[in-house]
């Protein structure tokens, strides 16, 4: 159970980071595939999300007590994850609501909050990196 939470991870990071560079590659190349492509691997990174975040809390619900050095970087790192289902979640209910999107008036909020998107998530995957690797917490 423990080492759910590593395993998990990579998986939304990848997707997430894919389909902000779908979302680009279908802005260049106007092709169909590339706009669903980006679309489905928002759809996967999403609920990928979601179950690392699932299972960080798991973790941490078994790692209690902490370390005095870690409280504060597991916090950021929790708060940018909840931050990330909201973003993106937010990037999810436009895409639903509006499927021609990326062909409208408002493209350019929407990129934006996928580029939002990007360094929370970049952020995030930073800390939790340096939880591992910096600080040691297991």
């Amino acid at each position: 159970m423990l080492l759910l939470h590593p395993a998990v991870v990579h998986f939304p990071v990848a997707f997430l980071v894919l389909n902000f560079v779908l979302t680009l590659a279908y802005l260049r190349y106007a092709d169909l595939f590339l706009e669903r492509a980006a679309y489905g691997s928002l759809v996967i990174g999403w609920w990928g999300s979601f179950v690392a975040v699932l299972t960080g809390t798991l973790l941490l619900a078994y790692s209690w007590p902490f370390q005095d050095n870690v409280v504060l970087w597991l916090n950021l790192h929790a708060v940018l994850g909840i931050a990330l289902l909201l973003i993106y979640g937010q990037a999810l209910l436009r895409r639903r609501r509006a499927p021609q999107l990326l062909d409208g008036t408002d493209r350019n909020a929407y990129l934006r909050l996928l580029a939002l998107g990007l360094v929370t998530l970049l952020v995030d995957g930073w800390i939790g990196g340096h939880l591992v690797y910096g600080l040691g917490f297991r």
